[in-house]
């Protein structure tokens, strides 16, 4: 009996509860709006005129308001070092409705500034049923730490999941871009 109590702990203290994603349980719709903004100029294409030098610039404000009303903040979750995990949304361009998810982290500091940001993956465009499955259980795997690579474009054919990263495409932390390897 005291073996079956034991083991009956052992079971539940290691099944894990899952983590709450959903955007709207930890955020007021002003704040996801706020938060998708400040993204915004991470996972957008540079407006007209924009570079990577002057993309925070004021004049380019609105194009990224705009683009940031348009996404949709799918999965949100804050872990115990106050990282920020997240998957948002755009439509993709495509002759039917298609979007394209990026996940990532990000941290900010006291005056809500981001001092770490990186991009995990982007996803493959795709019907946005598809892409909401597919995005779900990458982002879940993604916050558990799992190993991703068999999602890869090169590891998944013929049902496509994530683009980048690949052979040729990494993120890069430190400029907070996507960059081609070099050899």
């Amino acid at each position: 009996m005291k073996y079956l109590l034991i083991l009956s702990l052992f079971i539940c203290f290691s099944c894990s509860k899952p983590k709450d994603t959903i955007p709207k349980n930890h955020l007021s719709p002003e704040k996801i709006e706020d938060f998708k903004y400040k993204i915004s100029r991470y996972i957008e294409k540079l407006p007209r005129l924009a570079t990577e030098k002057n993309k925070f610039d004021k004049q380019f404000d609105t194009t990224y308001k705009l683009s940031a009303k348009n996404s949709e903040l799918m999965h949100y979750y804050i872990d115990e070092d106050n990282y920020i995990y997240f998957a948002i949304s755009k439509i993709a361009p495509s002759i039917k409705l298609k979007k394209t998810t990026t996940v990532g982290k990000l941290k900010f500091d006291k005056n809500d500034s981001i001092v770490f940001y990186q991009e995990a993956f982007r996803t493959w465009k795709m019907e946005p049923k598809e892409l909401e499955e597919k995005t779900k259980l990458l982002f879940d795997k993604y916050l558990n730490n799992e190993d991703l690579s068999d999602y890869y474009t090169v590891n998944s054919n013929p049902e496509f999941f994530i683009e980048f990263p690949d052979e040729i495409t990494q993120f890069d932390t430190i400029s907070r871009t996507w960059k081609i390897k070099t050899k």
